[in-house]
């Protein structure tokens, strides 16, 4: 498997994994996270963190399992982590009251966009060098 449909991969499983553990123990991220273990809250953060996250993990998935969606599974990753970092950024910023939870988070958000960068960077070229010489079936540009 290449270097994007490992990183890829990853994402998807990690994803889906935090996803899932949202959706079943919620307030294992409110207490981490500091936020409220109320019902209501409990609710939001199974419906959010949870069974969004889980479809978005399916569809990354989806992604590994076609090569065509490489490229657009790894642009999805990159522009929702790198969108969480900004707000996470602009949050602490505001807010200024950051947390050893938001800077752990801030530093994963940072190195998944590089990595996933990176792999975008790789799967592009590889598209490009296999539409040259003819034999770029099942690899998109993005």
């Amino acid at each position: 498997m290449s270097f994007d449909r490992i990183v890829l991969a990853l994402n998807a499983a990690f994803v889906l994994f935090s996803g899932i553990a949202c959706l079943v123990a919620p307030a294992s991220l409110a207490q981490h996270a500091g936020l409220s273990a109320m019902p209501n809250a409990l609710t939001e953060i199974r419906a959010i963190y949870g069974g969004l996250t889980i479809g978005v993990g399916c569809y990354l998935i989806w992604c590994v399992r076609d090569r065509e969606l490489t490229f657009a599974g790894l642009v999805l990753v990159a522009v929702s982590v790198g969108g969480a970092g900004v707000a996470r950024v602009l949050g602490v910023l505001i807010d200024r009251d950051p947390t050893a939870f938001h800077l752990m988070n801030l530093a994963i958000e940072v190195v998944t966009v590089a990595v996933v960068v990176v792999a975008l960077s790789m799967h592009r070229r590889a598209a490009r060098a296999l539409a040259q010489r003819g034999d770029g079936a099942g690899l998109s540009f993005g």
